[in-house]
């Protein structure tokens, strides 16, 4: 019996002492964590202007900077005002409230299921990443955090980005192959209300619709990014709605 219960013992020091090394080596694993951008610090005037307070991230040492995603939507209605009901959505375009709908769970502060990460649910709904004329975006957009505004220049027709009192235009997505205008200027063109240019090759980032034109309306988001440290994968907060913008005329 004393040969059995010696035995027994050490069988089961071995197990604890597995699963102690277990434990040790693997722990808890690690959560990386980026907070989503409040939605009291984005405040909007009408359709053409959002001043956006991004909070510094420079607490998360695995944060690398922001991320404005966007898409264009065609439209036979001008709209002046602030678009924030499913009713002005749906008449400006049908695909703006289908996405608008589709992309809301992953943006509800109070929704605290997982959510899409932000390089797939984008993507998915043909968004593409904002981009800057003359300057990294990511030099701007950084972990630092600051205030920023998106609005109608103050000099020419162009949608542009205001940081530190300097005004950058917007430019489309790099990821575009042949976009049509070249300059990819945010801008109400015809090229960009043509149906025939949306597609793939060229305009990949609008939603036309055969038989529509007139106007041009972009829907923009944004999100914190960074790197998992351990598993070199991205990492996106919840992304916030930043407004739906009228594109100026040409």
């Amino acid at each position: 019996m004393t040969l059995i219960k010696h035995k027994k013992r050490i069988f089961l020091f071995c197990v604890y002492f597995a699963a102690s090394v277990f434990l040790f080596t693997c722990g808890i694993e690690d959560i990386y964590f980026l907070p989503q951008v409040p939605e009291i610090n984005i405040r909007t005037d009408f359709n053409t202007t959002a001043t956006i307070y991004l909070p510094s991230l420079s607490s998360y040492y695995y944060a690398q900077n922001y991320i404005i995603f966007y898409r264009i939507y065609i439209s036979d209605r001008f709209e002046s005002g602030t678009i924030n009901t499913p009713s002005i959505r749906s008449t400006i375009s049908p695909s703006l409230e289908s996405d608008f709908n589709a992309i809301y769970p992953n943006t509800d502060p109070t929704n605290t299921t997982s959510g899409i990460a932000a390089n797939i649910l984008f993507p998915g709904r043909y968004y593409f990443e904002l981009e800057l004329e003359g300057v990294d975006i990511n030099n701007i957009l950084t972990k630092n955090g600051g205030n920023i505004s998106i609005l109608f220049s103050n000099i020419g027709d162009k949608l542009v980005l205001l940081f530190n009192g300097i005004e950058y235009p917007l430019k489309r997505s790099k990821k575009l192959i042949t976009p049509k205008p070249s300059d990819k200027l945010f801008q109400n063109t015809t090229e960009i209300n043509d149906f025939d240019n949306a597609k793939p090759i060229n305009n990949a980032d609008v939603s036309a619709r055969l038989g529509v034109q007139g106007n041009a309306y972009a829907s923009m988001y944004v999100v914190a990014a960074g790197m998992n440290p351990v598993a070199f994968t991205p990492i996106y907060s919840k992304p916030t709605h930043i407004s739906v913008f009228r594109l100026p005329d040409n």
